[in-house]
């Protein structure tokens, strides 16, 4: 029986020239390390060098290219202007290599399993292997004017999907059921409904947090928890929201592969005066993060202004007190993962760029209140800084 034609409808493909781009960012690389090739075999890297994912390795040396597929081809050549060719195992790697005349090759060592680092080990004994982990994820932080475009569009659609669903929610609807009507809204604008993390940690679309239980702490390194559900111990829960309390809402909007982090507040009915001058006092950190973010300056520094300023106004002792240990930044990179990297942490010195995107995130962990906070993805460009997640920064009053 004759298998149907695959026919895909895409949100984008990957530019031909974008893609020429990334990959003689890859041969500098390899050209600096003194590296023969590159054999890149991440899914996500994949993607990011050639516009489709796929179980197989690209081999990039200074003369050629060949994505080598193990699955799914016929998609592959569809959604990737490279050419593609089948690799069905690991044991022909060798000849292909040979054929190029690499010995020293770069490959992601750090994120292969022991097992498949073995594996690696044993089929590849006869070349000098290195890890090119950390140069991807250097390569990754400066975003390309494509890439911005990607983000800004995911800055957008989010903001048009709590448009949309904030109005939605009412008093007795659970945490969980009320991020469920701003998923369904984000879902419409072409969300996948998950996010990327890498960091080994697992969202949704991003979490909803309200009253004093959404001080209850999570086992991720992250601006907040929540009660979640057993089994997922994070982020929204059955409780129901009750008017009155502080409800937050960190959400990853998406397009084409890219994400951006956003967080905003809202309250059923009037909110009490404590909780608008904690806003008030949220608002004036991110201020002070925002003046911070500045070419040139370590990351370090980002974090360091804004918790001075936490001290300033009095609220150091909220500061990101996620949890009795607390959490030790106040922003991170996002891209193709939502936490990449530069974190905005004590003691990471990495000199801030144009190029770069970076959310930042200061948030008060209010005893009896619960989280308030605000948090924003940036572009640092060469005319200055803009900002990509557009919905306005009111404490939102819901009837």
């Amino acid at each position: 029986m004759r298998k149907p034609s695959l026919k895909l409808r895409s949100i984008c493909v990957l530019p031909r020239d974008e893609i020429q781009t990334r990959l003689e960012g890859l041969r500098r690389v390899l050209s600096r390390k003194g590296l023969d090739a590159a054999l890149i075999t991440s899914p996500l890297h994949l993607f990011y060098f050639t516009g489709a994912f796929a179980l197989g390795h690209l081999l990039v040396t200074a003369r050629e290219v060949r994505f080598l597929v193990f699955r799914p081809l016929e998609r592959v050549r569809q959604e990737s202007p490279l050419p593609s060719e089948p690799l069905r195992s690991l044991k022909a790697l060798p000849a292909v290599l040979d054929s190029a005349g690499v010995r020293r090759i770069g490959m992601e060592l750090s994120a292969l399993s022991q097992e498949r680092f073995q594996r690696y080990r044993e089929i590849l004994a006869d070349y000098q292997l290195e890890d090119l982990s950390p140069d991807l994820l250097k390569l990754r932080m400066y975003k390309s004017s494509y890439e911005v475009d990607c983000l800004r569009r995911a800055g957008e659609l989010l903001a048009e999907a709590l448009r949309e669903a904030l109005p939605g929610l009412r008093e007795g609807m659970s945490e969980l059921e009320a991020l469920g009507r701003v998923e369904l809204a984000l879902r419409r604008r072409g969300h996948p409904g998950l996010v990327r993390s890498a960091r080994g940690n697992e969202f949704a679309t991003g979490l909803l947090v309200s009253g004093k239980e959404g001080l209850v702490p999570s086992y991720m390194v992250a601006g907040e928890g929540g009660c979640g559900v057993f089994g997922f111990p994070s982020g929204a829960s059955p409780k129901p929201l009750r008017r009155g309390e502080p409800v937050l809402l960190d959400l990853a909007g998406f397009y084409a592969g890219y994400y951006v982090d956003q967080t905003r507040m809202f309250c059923l009915g009037n909110s009490s005066p404590e909780v608008k001058d904690l806003f008030s006092l949220a608002f004036r950190l991110m201020k002070a993060g925002e003046e911070a973010l500045q070419p040139g300056i370590p990351a370090e520094e980002v974090y360091s202004r804004v918790a001075e300023e936490a001290e300033r106004l009095g609220v150091k002792r909220y500061f990101m007190a996620h949890g009795r240990e607390g959490v030790g930044f106040v922003g991170h990179g996002v891209g193709l993962c939502v936490d990449e990297d530069p974190p905005l942490a004590p003691g990471v010195r990495t000199l801030l760029r144009p190029g770069m995107v970076l959310a930042l995130e200061p948030k008060l962990h209010v005893p009896e209140v619960g989280v308030i906070g605000l948090e924003d993805t940036f572009y640092l460009s060469e005319e200055g800084l803009q900002r990509l997640t557009v919905f306005p920064r009111d404490l939102y009053l819901l009837p």
